[in-house]
């Protein structure tokens, strides 16, 4: 599955944000050139069946960051009632280098309150 599209101005925006694509004095008039896309790939093969591999880039948008995130699969039997994020992975190339894992716990007390916490090395804290 590949959704393409092709970034546009914001009329209430400031400076660059204001300007479209197509308002770029560069840019041939009625260009169809995408600049953005997401691509949700699978591979064939029992080990990662039914495992999508998200790609996601383009330019301007909101954040410049370039990051590996593993999504882990829901455990069977949820005692929470779907009211948990899946845990997940991240590894964060740029900016700020950075290495966390944000995973769903249970606030300590009888009751049954999920909250996501994270685990962090963030390079430039750690190794100053």
């Amino acid at each position: 599955d590949v959704v393409l599209g092709q970034y546009v101005g914001d009329p209430s925006g400031v400076g660059d944000s204001k300007l479209g694509y197509l308002d770029d004095p560069t840019v041939p008039k009625g260009s169809c050139t995408p600049t953005f896309a997401t691509a949700v790939l699978y591979v064939q093969n029992e080990r990662w069946d039914g495992i999508p591999f998200i790609l996601r880039c383009g330019k301007a948008l909101n954040e410049r960051k370039a990051e590996v995130r593993l999504q882990f699969t829901d455990v069977p039997g949820d005692i929470f009632a779907g009211r948990c994020q899946r845990n997940e992975l991240v590894v964060r190339v740029q900016p700020d280098e950075a290495i966390y894992l944000k995973m769903m716990t249970k606030r300590p007390g009888v009751f049954f309150s999920p909250e996501e916490t994270e685990l962090d090395l963030t390079y430039r804290s750690r190794y100053k």
